[in-house]
């Protein structure tokens, strides 16, 4: 559960305070999230653009948090 939301509305940012282990099931979903597109792309050749993109942006997000998980551990 978000323990603690602090929303910066002037620079359109927001600060969430989560445990570790909910940044951990955050991961996991993530990486489903991955996985499930790659198999959309892979069962839809040639790919649209659209799809690579958000393949994209998950595996971006996914090492993003990946990076704030070796932070905390």
């Amino acid at each position: 559960m978000i323990r603690k939301v602090h929303a910066d509305k002037a620079n359109r940012t927001v600060t969430l305070e989560i445990t570790e282990n909910d940044l951990s099931n955050i991961i996991d979903s993530i990486d489903n999230m991955v996985d499930k597109q790659q198999r959309t792309l892979l069962e839809n050749l040639p790919a649209e653009d659209r799809l690579r993109s958000k393949l994209d942006s998950y595996k971006a997000l996914r090492e993003d948090l990946r990076k704030v998980w070796e932070g905390i551990v």
